[in-house]
């Protein structure tokens, strides 16, 4: 059900000049860049930031139908041939951040064997723990690290060693970075394109494909490979980008000028709408700009607005040309009224 494009977004500056390859899409064998552009005729659900909470991770994929569990409890895909993308920061300001990573993954393998897929993208919190920045991570995550990588109980509950321990794991080349360095910067799937913070003109210009393995290379611990200052170096990288996130623009001319700058972007990928999270949005998933993005970080995580959870399915083009149809899925109780951060969280 998924295959790489054979359209427009094949080749050029857009996939950093790589040529589709007959590989499984997402597979960890072949260059992200080889599985930046795909089509499918699936449904795909998008899931926003979870930050270490594994209950909204479970209300998410069980609202959007593709996560049973099994009598003994073991997670198990009912989700037949949809494609879930998680648009990244699982990390930080939660206890399970390691165990949602390891969900994703022994979910996206039952996925492939029924035709789904899941593909996972890197936020800015994925980043920051790479680089060793463990600022945001919570004491249960620190424990969790250390029980991760196998300290016998006596010193999994002291600091400096759960110190040591993160840092193994995490740093380029690690066991948790090279999981991660499966995750996308960008994914273009049919018409919609996919990032944590957001795709901006010069984006594009420097190639997604590119962006995509470089990040991987980097955090696989490849020789020579540097951390890609274009997705995560900077406010307008595309991790950390907010262009297209605010719920209320200053004035009418700053949001044209946001609004032209996403046109831009979706003209030369040959796409009709972008999804992003990062920043947590108090009136749930929603959308702007004529439709042409999508916002939906909602802040489900405990450790952010611990609101309900939300995602956005999207249905494929119905034919050549046309558009893909989304809609918000919410679970019960979805908040209606404006949410309260708590203090520092802006995604």
């Amino acid at each position: 059900f998924l295959s790489p494009p054979t359209a427009s977004g094949e080749s050029g500056s857009a996939s950093g000049g790589s040529s589709p390859q007959k590989t499984k899409a997402g597979s960890s064998s072949a260059p992200l860049s080889q599985s930046t552009f795909i089509k499918t005729d699936s449904r795909v659900v998008a899931i926003g930031d979870l930050h270490g909470d594994l209950q909204k991770t479970v209300a998410a994929l069980k609202l959007a139908g593709v996560l049973s569990v099994s009598p003994d409890g073991a997670p198990v895909w009912c989700g037949g041939d949809t494609v879930i993308v998680q648009l990244g920061d699982i990390l930080d300001r939660g206890d399970h951040e390691i165990q949602i990573l390891h969900l994703f993954l022994r979910l996206k393998e039952q996925a492939k064997l029924r035709g789904g897929d899941v593909f996972l993208l890197n936020g800015n919190h994925e980043s920051l723990n790479i680089c060793g920045d463990f600022r945001y991570v919570t004491s249960g995550g620190f424990l969790e690290s250390a029980r991760v990588a196998g300290l016998p109980p006596e010193m999994a509950g002291r600091f400096q060693a759960q110190l040591k321990a993160r840092v193994a794991l995490f740093a380029p080349g690690g066991p948790i970075a090279q999981e991660l360095a499966n995750s996308y910067v960008a994914l273009q799937i049919n018409d919609t394109v996919f990032a944590h913070g957001g795709i901006m003109p010069h984006h594009v210009d420097y190639g997604l494909g590119r962006l995509n393995d470089e990040m991987s290379g980097w955090m696989r611990g490849e020789e020579g490979a540097r951390s890609p200052i274009v997705a995560m170096g900077s406010p307008d990288s595309v991790l950390w980008c907010r262009e297209y996130s605010r719920e209320q623009w200053n004035t009418q001319v700053d949001r044209g000028r946001s609004c032209a700058l996403l046109t831009k972007v979706l003209s030369e990928l040959g796409a009709n709408q972008m999804v992003v999270g990062h920043t947590p949005q108090e009136r749930g998933c929603n959308a702007e700009c004529d439709g042409k993005i999508w916002r939906i970080d909602v802040g489900m995580s405990s450790g952010v607005c611990n609101a309900a959870a939300q995602v956005i399915e999207i249905q494929p083009p119905a034919e050549e040309g046309a558009r893909s149809q989304i809609r918000v899925l919410r679970a019960e109780g979805a908040y209606e009224a404006p949410l309260s951060r708590r203090k520092g969280m802006t995604g």
